[in-house]
């Protein structure tokens, strides 16, 4: 996994192809979008072609100076709901997309040039140079709370996208598809090769704006279909057909990719700012309705984690701690980036597999070094033909519905002398002088030795337990309350590592 490609990043690691593309249609629908991926993925793959070399001689100054005219922003002559406005191709985005516009039994592809931009000091120059063209677009909508009209979601670089509701600043982002991703050999990038953006409908309370995407790679093809409903939260539904041209070794699903560089108790001596990240934890809800909480971290070297699922229901990575002081970055608004959360719903059919966390080193916070997803258990599937996933992506600060269990606030690993300590906010529905919650712990290897239960606050309580390590293993360690045997709060789940130096790691 590489960077972002909105902190201009990763795209030197992206590839792509040649689209297809539509002329007309009557009720344009995904099934037109499938039969282009199902054509294509019996076709081998096609290299790419890149943008026009004076674009590709852009530095991040000189890209910088090709803007959107917002006056010209798609639909806005008309007072529609949605407005469009598309980036531009160069620099490091090297590939273009191509993009249409569905109004009734019309599919008009939009065509490229100086309406769209403004092409300003030195690169004045390609305002009429051939071989532009969009790197991706962006969807703008008047937010709840929000005076005027302020983009929300965003498709650009490889199949990335990110969104926010009110009030929040881009942080996580999304991702159509991961290919052999966490793995000791280069991942492979799908690409969202070709967008379809239907005229915005508020009377489809349910989707007022739909979009359609192509994503290739030398590996896969797949249709997708996006359910847009900007709003306190963005919601975005998914709903997506792949086809496999060759044997994978990892098909990843439902990708979230984030940073995380420190919080108040690991940070550098040289940084006055206590918590630098955009997400502080990995949530996932899985099986009979257990709700597994790890926390981030910044690795020396990269790792893998993952967590056995028989049935998952969701999981995400959360950004918790909304307290601006824990942040002190009056540029960065750490504190409003927002959480993105994948459910899956009744109608998801994924079948058994493993969540996986990828943790990289990372120099700096402009570097997107964790990612979240979910491996489908290829033995379970056949991957000869093409599989058909559904799930809900939401932007957001709240918890995940159905999330009534007591939530981790706060841990500390003290790897010296053995000890692991887990703090829980209890609700209400689990708070009075009658009710007897009971901690647990486990785990994988090594013993534990002691487990110590205390309030800890008016509604907090911390769980202590002595761990006495197998040296020579890695283990993880889970700590949990119960209520007449039944899990009452979140799986505080822990990597412990003889290697690993002391960490207190905190979530508001």
């Amino acid at each position: 996994m590489a960077s972002s490609p909105f902190n201009l990043i990763l795209c030197a690691l992206i590839a792509a192809t040649s689209a297809c593309c539509v002329a007309s249609a009557s009720d344009f629908s995904l099934a037109d979008v499938e039969k282009i991926a199902e054509r294509m993925a019996k076709e081998p793959h096609t290299p790419p072609t890149k943008v026009g070399g004076p674009f590709l001689d852009l530095n991040y100054d000189t890209y910088r100076l090709i803007a959107q005219r917002h006056e010209n922003a798609l639909w806005r002559d008309l007072g529609l709901e949605t407005w469009v406005e598309f980036f531009p191709a160069g620099f490091l985005f090297e590939y273009p997309v191509k993009v249409h516009v569905v109004e009734g039994d019309q599919v008009t592809e939009v065509e490229y040039g100086d309406r769209w931009f403004q092409f300003r000091g030195e690169a004045e120059r390609l305002a009429d140079a051939p071989g532009g063209g969009f790197a991706g677009l962006r969807l703008m909508s008047q937010l709840p709370g929000n005076e005027h009209k302020t983009e929300y979601l965003a498709f650009l670089g490889a199949s990335y996208f990110r969104g926010i509701g009110s009030g929040q600043w881009y942080g996580s982002s999304a991702r159509g598809l991961a290919v052999d991703i966490g793995l000791g050999k280069p991942e492979e990038f799908p690409r969202f090769l070709e967008f379809w953006i239907e005229r915005p409908d508020t009377s489809k309370s349910d989707c007022p704006q739909r979009m359609w995407a192509l994503l290739e790679s030398p590996g896969v093809v797949g249709a997708y279909e996006f359910c847009i409903r900007p709003g306190e939260e963005t919601k975005v539904g998914v709903t997506a057909r792949i086809w496999q041209r060759h044997g994978i070794q990892k098909l990843a699903l439902a990708p979230l990719t984030s940073m995380f560089m420190w919080n108040p108790a690991t940070k550098p001596a040289n940084d006055p700012r206590p918590s630098v990240h955009d997400a502080d934890g990995l949530l996932i809800h899985r099986d009979d309705d257990e709700w597994v909480w790890r926390d981030l971290k910044r690795p020396v070297k990269p790792q893998v984690e993952a967590w056995q699922v028989q049935q998952l229901h969701g999981f995400g990575l959360m950004q918790r701690d909304r307290d601006p002081d824990n942040y002190q970055d009056n540029e960065a608004h750490y504190h409003l980036r927002p959480s993105v959360w994948v459910e899956t719903g009744a109608r998801d059919a994924w079948g058994p597999g493993t969540v996986e966390l990828l943790e990289l080193p990372a120099e700096h916070e402009g570097v997107d070094n964790i990612g979240a997803y979910y491996v489908i258990d290829q033995t379970k599937v056949d991957l000869s033909q093409s599989i058909e996933i559904n799930y809900e992506l939401s932007f957001g600060t709240s918890l995940p519905w159905g999330h009534q269990v007591a939530p981790v606030i706060d841990s500390q690993i003290r790897q010296a002398n053995g000890t692991v300590s887990v703090e829980f906010q209890i609700p209400e529905n689990l708070s009075g002088d009658d009710i007897v919650l009971s901690p647990v712990a486990k785990c994988s290897h090594g013993r534990i030795t002691s487990i110590d239960y205390t309030p800890s606050g008016k509604s907090t309580v911390e769980v202590s337990i002595r761990y006495q390590a197998d040296e020579a293993r890695e283990a993880r360690i889970e700590v949990w309350l119960e209520k007449q045997q039944k899990k009452v709060s979140e799986v505080f789940s822990h990597r412990w590592s003889p290697a690993v130096e002391n960490l207190r790691l905190v979530n508001q």
